[in-house]
């Protein structure tokens, strides 16, 4: 089981995007797309052109698509086909959860469910066979540059204790402070958005980042 950084371009420039992603491309394992429709959550962010950019910029990079929208179903085709490598969506946002994360393995690439701080995660434990990660949020979802809950500490190391070995995924307020806690809990793939983007030697970030993982 590897120790991932998944770098969330929420908090990117998006007036040069790839000039933004590019400077530590080799130094992350994955770009994080952040996709939120204004209804699942207060926020709108971008949709599947924005990830087909990147695919098209970056055919090489494993793309982590976080679907943050409601009727996630009506829409994991278009991101699919945009070139994601992982999809995730949320456990609230739909009642179809079951045939989601099957169309979606069937479509050969990974699959994943994200649960919010308020839902118990013992609640996914019937899709396990589907799953090949869990993202944990471990702030309010919708908007970056928020602070880690703590409490969540638990939550994470409960789901490795359900899930075994597939990827336990954290998002929210991950730094270099938060991710040896979060690490200890279980997780192994770490959402960085504010913290790498709004500095301006992102390579000496995920530098720091990388050495708390080794």
């Amino acid at each position: 089981m590897k120790n991932k950084i998944s770098a969330s371009i929420l908090n990117a420039d998006f007036s040069c995007l790839t000039g933004d992603i590019q400077p530590v491309l080799d130094k992350i394992d994955e770009i994080h797309c952040d996709v939120m429709d204004g209804h699942f959550v207060d926020n709108i962010s971008f949709g599947a052109p924005v990830v087909e950019s990147i695919r098209n910029a970056f055919p090489e990079a494993v793309i982590d698509t976080h679907l943050m929208i409601a009727n996630p179903e009506k829409y994991r085709e278009d991101f699919i086909k945009a070139g994601s490598d992982i999809l995730v969506f949320h456990y609230e946002a739909t009642p179809h959860a079951y045939i989601t994360l099957k169309r979606i393995k069937e479509a050969g690439i990974q699959a994943g469910i994200s649960v919010t701080p308020a839902t118990e995660i013992s609640l996914l434990e019937p899709l396990a066979p589907f799953l090949d990660r869990v993202l944990i949020m471990t702030v309010e979802p919708g908007f970056g540059g928020q602070q880690f809950i703590p409490e969540m500490l638990p939550k994470i190391r409960k789901a490795r204790a359900l899930f075994g070995d597939i990827d336990i995924q954290v998002d929210g307020g991950i730094n270099e402070k938060t991710l040896p806690d979060a690490l200890k809990a279980g997780a192994n793939v770490f959402v960085v958005g504010s913290y790498l983007f709004k500095n301006n030697d992102k390579s000496e970030r995920v530098a720091r980042l990388r050495s708390l993982l080794d």
